[in-house]
């Protein structure tokens, strides 16, 4: 489902919202309250909560707490489908990229009102518990930690003699230097899968030119010359042969591991968010994530502190103070994150963090080492993205190959996603 179908599935509900009450949130005749809480996951988060809820009922037997889970897809249609009948779960996982949509339309609770005091953030560093901010106001609080990285074969990349870069490489850096003895070294590999089609990357880009994507109202905070810009530097490495090849950059459009060129040994790194290291641990071998190259040695490295996924409530939720107490416990009692694991990527909790640190291996230990070591640098994650922004994921990705297979020149893609920005998102 894309954004712009699930605003159109909530387009018949009041901003006022229905006076009908949500999910199962009703008080027994024994002064047993429920409430409902709902997720996306696989088995493992699956099982995983489902033996922190009984947890949490056994500390609190006054609350009853009923839950159910499905796929990402399908968790997506029925909250939607939910929420538009004027029901749905009290305490529901939500998907960054459709908080602002949900707290547009008067869904979600504000987390700052003081029946949610009880929710401690003490723990919870700001740069990440500020993801779920709209517009100034809480509406979401992270259940784990995340940031952008190329991963890297870093065997690799010391056998060609260039070792793991430290944050402040720059991009003259990867095109002059980095780029070519890679390439020298190892001729059988790119040295990085072409990330230039992946929005991510242009934002990463504008961040380090003190520029935001998305303003806070939604609107572009760039221009059409940024954009050109951004491409043209692209273009550079492209020419110097640091980048994939067309056909092989537009075989891993899915953006599936199974068609990784890194994982099918094509290049020896390529964009990803940290949360998915460990998946290239099992599917390729031990990747090590480093930061972006930078504009200079000292500037901003772009890259943002994010979350996999927020919690949230209801704004119609009948029991929000029982509400507020099931989040505080997944997001912050100790014994719920040994039971958690890392089943919502790393704990945004830094005492559950550095307690489950030793356990961590492979993947998970050196996301851990890598975001521990870059967290002062990196900026703040940026508001909530307008609705139609997902469209404009696709449509960069299919401009940009435009321009790779020849199709259009650099300027007149640039124009072509400059209009798509304009039309895609209300006020681009």
């Amino acid at each position: 489902m894309t954004r712009r179908r699930l605003i159109a599935s909530l387009g018949a509900l009041p901003l006022a919202g229905a006076a009908v009450g949500c999910g199962t949130s009703e008080a027994s005749t024994g002064g047993r309250v429920t409430i409902d809480f709902q997720w996306w996951g696989s088995g493992d988060r699956n099982l995983a909560t489902e033996k922190a809820v009984e947890l949490f009922e056994k500390r609190h037997p006054n609350i009853k707490v009923t839950t159910s889970f499905a796929g990402y897809s399908a968790y997506l249609q029925r909250l939607a489908t939910q929420v538009a009948a004027g029901s749905g779960p009290d305490v529901l996982q939500m998907d960054f990229g459709y908080l602002r949509a949900y707290a547009d339309r008067s869904v979600l609770s504000k987390l700052t009102d003081s029946v949610f005091s009880t929710i401690s953030l003490k723990r919870i560093p700001t740069i990440y518990a500020r993801t779920g901010l709209v517009d100034g106001t809480l509406y979401g609080l992270p259940t784990g930690i995340a940031t952008q990285a190329l991963l890297v074969d870093a065997k690799l990349w010391t056998k060609a003699g260039v070792g793991v870069p430290k944050p402040g490489w720059t991009w003259d850096d990867l095109l002059n230097d980095i780029g070519p003895a890679l390439k020298k070294a190892l001729p059988d590999r790119a040295p990085l899968t072409d990330f230039s089609g992946h929005i991510e990357i242009f934002q990463i880009w504008l961040v380090q030119h003190g520029k935001p994507l998305y303003q806070n109202d939604g609107s572009l905070g760039f221009t059409k010359a940024d954009l050109v810009q951004f491409w043209e530097y692209m273009g550079r490495l492209r020419d110097k042969g640091v980048f994939t090849s067309p056909s092989l950059t537009a075989s891993y459009a899915s953006g599936s591991t199974a068609d990784s060129p890194l994982v099918r040994k094509l290049s020896t790194g390529e964009f990803s968010i940290t949360s998915s290291a460990s998946s290239y641990f099992e599917t390729y071998g031990a990747v090590q994530p480093i930061s972006f190259p930078t504009q200079t040695a000292t500037s901003p490295i772009g890259m943002t502190g994010g979350a996999s996924q927020a919690l949230c409530v209801q704004r119609k939720c009948a029991h929000k103070a029982e509400a507020a107490l099931l989040i505080d416990f997944l997001l912050n009692d100790p014994d719920a994150a040994k039971i958690l694991g890392q089943v919502r990527g790393l704990p945004s909790n830094t005492q559950n963090l550095a307690a489950l640190a030793p356990t961590l291996t492979g993947g998970d230990k050196a996301v851990y080492q890598f975001l521990t070591s870059i967290q002062s640098k990196l900026s703040p994650s940026p508001a909530p993205p307008p609705s139609g922004s997902d469209e404009d994921k696709l449509d960069f990705t299919s401009i940009y190959q435009d321009i790779i297979f020849g199709k259009k020149n650099l300027k007149s893609a640039a124009a072509d996603m400059w209009d798509k920005f304009h039309t895609s998102v209300p006020g681009g």
